[in-house]
């Protein structure tokens, strides 16, 4: 008695779950449904021999160090379609998640919500619906709508799977309708809209999974479609029954059973053994057992775990407590367990792959940091130093820039000083000299009685001249009588019988307030055009006129000798001992060119 209690308690447990467990064997339909989508996405699947992995695993090594993550990423995908299609999802998982950070790297957005896919696809087979969710999400970002129709059209159909499994039956079918939506493949349609009638059974939407079920019965493409129309034609007849309890359903039911006979649909053949175990639950418990140990014999021989304790379930509250029950009552205890502790691991083991990547990622990013902070310290020190050469050198440039100007400048300001002391002495001697004794001549030749003592006396004058020119020293002209006598007296011995001189504006006044150096020049300009004239124009008339305006003295000479024509360049040359004493002194002077006979020349001079 106390066994049969005890027995009855497990009974009731397990009537606690029953809702789950009914959920079994849809859940391992779609879980390999969404197989198959998954292997209709892009990919080169390759079937890997021990040796070939081997060589992989190289090859792997390999592009790691040569960080070719794009070759990379398509390997890790690669593989991880392999194991997939080998139901190792642990393995599966490892390398699509190695597969997206990859794709990450090489940012190949496509791939990325490829590899998010699958692994939300494993996540949802192994029962880890939440996590499932979180990926299949986070694939969405990286899905473009329009241009991979195929793969949102994928993901929807995982995220509705996951909120069926979650019982949110409202948001699974909104899920579904999306998936729909984007599919652009026939048979995916057919899937897609078969799963959202199932989860309208589940919500208790009988009237619209008839509605589906029966527009896509009539379907004339599931004639080439054996599976798919004997699943159609299953949830056909189990909808119409939990919709009306008085229909009956067992021979579409069986109907149903024997296409998936003959297509060799061993998971089908499940369903279809599940929903008449129900069927006649309440009609016959013996088919009803019959159909439920059907159902776990094909679950065993197929290792589905999920479905035989769909099956164990079934036979233990179908019959009375029996030896038999009792053992499938401890197989469904010992199976239960199992197959908790497997989705716990499953979860934990995928939340490990993904914090092992995320931890690496980490540590990469903080030796990068730390790498980065290094070259940034050596870069700083290389600019440090560089700028430290650089600017050594550029002072270096600069300071003998700076040495060969002002070598050049040295150079420069020596010639000139050569060139004005050769000037200088130029001048002095045709001033002092040359001019003085022209100016003795000039008096011999045009004063005949001339006293010797006279004459001597000039010559000793110009003597002292020339010593004093020879020892670097300054001869003045005498300034003690007033400038105006000065000028006629250096002027009369110019005039001859033949030559008159006639002086306008010879005023004591205009001289005054002009300094003693203004007047040197003034009377050596004169003294120089009166030579000059003598030398070279054979005039018998010549004219100086002198006037004072504001700050300027204007000396006008004229006469009507041969003028510039017949001088043969004379003036030219001699007037450049007269340009050299007005160029420093601001002076300046305009000779008439346009005249044809005589010699015209106004000299400005400022004081």
């Amino acid at each position: 008695m106390k066994t049969f209690i005890i027995f009855l308690s497990y009974i009731f447990i397990i009537l606690l779950n029953l809702s789950s467990c009914k959920d079994f064997i849809t859940r391992k339909k779609k879980s390999n449904e969404l197989i198959n989508t998954t292997k209709a996405l892009p990919s080169s699947i390759i079937d890997y021999s021990n040796e070939t992995i081997q060589l992989t695993h190289k090859e792997i090594f390999k592009l790691i160090k040569e960080k070719n993550n794009k070759s990379l990423a398509n390997i890790y995908f690669q593989m991880g379609h392999y194991y997939l299609n080998k139901n190792k999802s642990d393995s599966a998982f490892y390398y699509f998640n190695h597969a997206k950070e990859a794709y990450l790297l090489d940012n190949n957005n496509v791939f990325i919500g490829k590899s998010l896919i699958d692994m939300a696809i494993i996540q949802a087979n192994e029962g880890d619906y939440i996590g499932s969710e979180e990926t299949a999400v986070e694939a969405l970002r990286y899905i473009k709508k329009s241009q991979h129709n195929a793969s949102l059209s994928a993901v929807y159909n995982c995220l509705a799977i996951s909120k069926t499994e979650q019982k949110d039956y409202d948001q699974a079918i909104i899920y579904y309708n999306l998936a729909l939506k984007f599919s652009t493949n026939k048979i995916s349609v057919i899937n897609i809209k078969n799963n959202g009638a199932v989860v309208n059974i589940k919500a208790g939407n009988y009237d619209n999974a008839i509605k589906i079920l029966t527009k896509l019965s009539k379907d004339p493409f599931l004639n080439n479609l054996p599976i798919q129309k004997a699943r159609i034609t299953d949830n056909l007849a189990y909808a119409k029954w939990l919709y009306n309890p008085n229909y009956k359903a067992d021979k579409i039911l069986y109907q149903a059973l024997k296409m998936r006979e003959k297509a060799s649909d061993s998971i089908g053949q499940i369903a279809n053994h599940y929903h008449l175990s129900e069927y006649y639950e309440k009609i016959s418990f013996k088919k009803a057992i019959f159909h439920a140990i059907k159902m776990y014999d094909i679950a065993s021989k197929l290792g589905n775990i999920d479905d035989q304790l769909a099956a164990m379930q079934k036979i233990i509250l179908l019959d009375t407590p029996s030896t038999r029950e009792k053992n499938y009552f401890n197989s469904y205890i010992r199976l239960n367990d199992e197959i908790n502790l497997k989705r716990i691991k499953a979860k934990n083991q995928f939340a490990l792959i993904r914090y092992e990547v995320e931890r690496n990622k980490e540590e990469n990013a903080l030796l990068k940091a730390d790498n980065a902070q290094k070259n940034y310290l050596l870069l700083k020190q290389k600019v440090m130093f560089g700028s430290v050469i650089c600017l050594t050198i550029l002072i270096l440039i600069l300071l003998i820039f700076w040495y060969q100007r002002r070598k050049a400048k040295f150079r420069q300001e020596k010639i000139e000083e050569v060139h004005r002391t050769k000037l200088k002495y130029s001048k002095k001697i045709h001033d002092e000299v040359a001019n003085s004794i022209y100016f003795l001549m000039v008096q011999l030749e045009n004063n005949s009685d001339a006293k010797p003592t006279k004459i001597i006396d000039e010559l000793e004058l110009l003597y002292h001249k020339s010593r004093d020119i020879s020892h670097d020293e300054e001869f003045k002209i005498d300034l003690k009588e007033e400038f105006s006598i000065t000028l006629r007296n250096l002027i009369k011995p110019y005039g001859a019988k033949n030559t008159r001189i006639i002086l306008i504006g010879n005023e004591p006044h205009i001289w005054e307030n002009i300094s003693n150096n203004k007047k040197e020049d003034i009377y050596y300009i004169l003294k120089e055009l009166m030579t000059n004239m003598k030398k070279h124009s054979k005039a018998d008339i010549v004219t100086l006129k002198f006037k004072k305006e504001y700050s300027t003295i204007s000396i006008e000479y004229s006469d009507n000798g041969v003028g510039l024509a017949g001088s043969n360049g004379g003036n030219f040359k001699d007037l450049k001992n007269i340009k050299d004493r007005l160029d420093p002194s601001q002076g300046c002077y305009f000779i008439d060119k346009g005249k044809l006979t005589g010699y015209s020349i106004k000299i400005i001079y400022s004081i």
